[in-house]
């Protein structure tokens, strides 16, 4: 295996020591031999799409030139534009929707980001000959999203199974905290990727390189210069303007970043978010030096966020208008004289009265007022609700942000209120914190919905400021009991308990209200394990969320055995054993990340059938991780005609590194073949002992 591997790095080597930076074609034209060339993916022959080409740049320009006195808006300052091409070949049309592009444009008062120079094309190959169809702008559609951002869509015209996709754009920006990133890698084969950066001497931006492609720079400096033409308004009636002008000259540097060949991002379970792994460039701004000026610092610490947020008119200054809850919330306050218990109250009257709009925010776009009144908001409104409810009954209550899974990893090196998508409740006394989200109206005090599971959150506040974890209190813990007999036809008939306790009773809920009603309930649980039937089903704890979540049932199975000759063989787990493998990579780059410890337990009793013995049984095996984090436990026994079936799957810990990819997956494996080993019954004239 090793001189294998050796030779491998040695090409991967020479490939990388090989790439060079490519030219960029022109727009509008592609030739046969260049359609003809990309009727596969050459890195990927399964790949259903991959980009020939991506290409990028960010530049800074002083368009206004011409500042005048009577003119405040003349000196806009440099702006940023950024430039887009790429090509893409659609080689499956389960991929054609990746010609549809979605942009997010930006705006703050005067500060905003404009969209211009659009062409689209879309090349197919028709009885021998190119056929391009060119996008019409005006079929692009804008979205206002809100008050601070507007969505673009972007819909190529006839695309196609082959069909290869050319897009090129600008946007013109005010905003020069951000700098475009930019993503090498993506969820299909790439090429060649490029992202050039030219920034004047003036601003000092820090990159930094996430994920594990490798990327090439080259960097120069270039002379630049901006002629200024000033113009000073008269004032009076005998006296001219006055005018004059100014050059100013400065470096600029460029650096062009690319990569070559990048293989497609292939995700699998256990992963919060791709963009956390996704090979990218992003930069920071850190400070300015301009002429006849002082360096002026822009290192952002995590408290400066904090008082921007508690400065900001849709988030502090949100949450200090709270005196129409002065009603409910004396009321609360006298509920109990426990603290948790008013804790409870209060989270229990904001799930109740607010519902969730589904969407993500950190500010509101209403009052909280109007917000209580719709009785519907975004997660902002939700949450900051519930802090000032907490707060107005007397308790240290605070919101916490995070950065939801789906969001990407918070960067607490990195403070950034950009990234920041989500906003929580959490309440502190002399022993303990308590983290509540009323989004989710399931949930209880301390189990906040899985997409906050997410590292770490900053608790909002002018005195508590500072991190706080969000690593989960509850596990997802879910167990199987059940009491069966089997007739000679293979037929199974007994009785099941599902119990789920922690986030398997959050999901368990959360399907039975999805369902409806109970006859929903149980046939969407038929669907699930096919071959069963649910003849009576008892439910407890439902309205409870604080207790397990038990279904019991009586049920039958059919389906699950199969007769060879004069013996019946079945898999002892029946319907419930392990299913599809969520482990199917060769090789994982990325680690292996769980959001809460899980356990799977089952204990089944079956008694055989009269006339028959057991001919044999899986061996047991009980199998563990070195540090004993992952555990995986299976043992069948046969008292007289009582066939005991155990099965115990664990995970403890959290976050694995690929280097443990290949022994988590072996885990899976184990528990998937063990289940899937059978028990064998003969027929005999007597019955005897295994």
């Amino acid at each position: 295996m090793k001189p294998i591997l050796s030779a491998l790095l040695l090409l991967i080597m020479a490939n990388a020591f090989s790439a060079k930076i490519q030219k960029t074609p022109k727009s509008g034209k592609i030739s046969m031999e260049e359609m003809s060339s990309y009727a596969v993916c050459p890195i990927d022959t399964a790949a259903a799409a991959y980009y020939i080409f991506e290409k990028g740049s960010t530049e800074f320009v002083y368009r206004q030139t011409t500042i005048r006195s009577d003119d405040t808006g003349s000196d806009k300052g440099f702006q940023m534009t950024f430039r887009y091409h790429s090509r893409l070949k659609i080689l499956n049309k389960v991929a054609s929707g990746m010609a549809d592009i979605e942009l997010r444009l930006y705006k703050n008062g005067l500060d905003v980001e404009k969209l211009s120079n659009i062409k689209g094309y879309t090349y197919n190959l028709e009885n021998g000959k190119i056929v391009s169809t060119r996008l019409d702008t005006k079929t692009v559609i804008y979205e206002e999203k809100n008050d601070n951002s507007t969505i673009v869509k972007i819909a190529m015209p006839e695309v196609k199974e082959g069909s290869v996709v050319e897009i090129e754009y600008e946007i013109i920006s005010d905003f020069l905290f951000n700098l475009q990133e930019w993503y090498f890698q993506k969820q299909v084969p790439v090429l060649y990727s490029e992202y050039k950066v030219a920034i004047p001497e003036y601003f000092h931006y820090k990159p930094s390189i996430f994920g594990y492609t490798r990327v090439h720079q080259e960097v120069t400096e270039n002379p630049k210069s901006i002629r200024f033409t000033y113009i000073q308004k008269a004032e009076g009636f005998d006296v001219k303007d006055y005018k004059y002008e100014h050059e100013e000259r400065y470096k600029e540097q460029v650096t062009t970043l690319y990569a070559e060949n990048i293989s497609a991002f292939k995700s699998e379970s256990f992963l919060k978010a791709p963009k956390n792994y996704l090979t990218r460039v992003s930069y920071e701004l850190v400070g300015t030096k301009f002429p006849q000026s002082g360096y002026k610092s822009f290192s952002t610490r995590w408290v400066d966020v904090s008082k921007r947020l508690l400065d900001h008119e849709s988030f502090g200054r949100a949450l200090n208008r709270s005196n129409f809850l002065s009603g409910e919330a004396q009321s609360i306050k006298h509920s109990s004289s426990d603290t948790k218990d008013i804790i409870s109250n209060a989270f229990e009257l904001v799930k109740s009265k607010m519902r969730w709009n589904g969407i993500n925010s950190i500010f509101t776009e209403s009052n909280l007022k109007q917000a209580w009144e719709s009785g519907t908001g975004n997660s902002a409104e939700v949450n900051l609700m519930l802090v000032a409810l907490l707060k107005s009954a007397g308790l240290n209550a605070f919101p916490v942000v995070l950065s939801t899974q789906a969001n990407g990893m918070l960067p607490i090196t990195r403070p950034s209120l950009s990234e920041l998508n989500y906003v929580i409740a959490m309440v502190q006394d002399e022993k303990n914190s308590y983290m509540m989200d009323a989004t989710e109206p399931l949930s209880c005090i301390n189990m906040l919905p899985e997409r906050c599971l997410n590292g770490k959150g900053f608790v909002i506040d002018p005195v508590r400021f500072g991190e706080t974890s969000l690593e989960p209190l509850y596990g997802h813990y879910s167990s199987l009991m059940g009491d069966f007999k089997m007739n000679g036809t293979g037929v199974f008939d007994g009785t099941l308990t599902m119990t789920d306790a922690g986030y398997a009773g959050l999901y368990r809920r959360k399907e039975y209200n999805a369902d409806n009603n109970r006859e929903m309930f149980i046939e969407s649980l038929e669907k699930r394990y096919p071959g069963i039937t649910i003849q009576n089903m008892e439910i407890s704890n439902l309205e409870d969320v604080n207790s397990d979540f038990i279904n019991s049932m009586e049920i039958e199975l059919a389906g699950y055995t199969d007769g060879i000759g004069d013996m019946i063989l079945f898999s002892p787990l029946l319907a419930f054993k392990a299913g599809e493998h969520p482990l199917k990579l060769e090789n994982r780059e990325y680690p292996i990340e769980f959001s809460y410890p899980t356990r799977k337990a089952a204990i089944f009793s079956i008694e055989i059938p009269e006339g028959y013995y057991v001919e044999s049984i899986p061996e047991p095996i009980r199998v563990a991780s070195e540090d004993k984090s992952i555990t995986f436990t299976y043992s069948i026994v046969v008292i007289d005609r009582q066939i005991q079936v155990f099965s115990d799957f664990r995970i403890e810990r959290l976050l694995f590194l690929p280097d443990d990819y290949q022994g988590i997956k072996d885990a899976f494996t184990f528990m998937i073949d063990k289940h899937a080993e059978k028990v064998v019954l003969k027929r005999s004239e007597w019955s005897r002992p295994y």
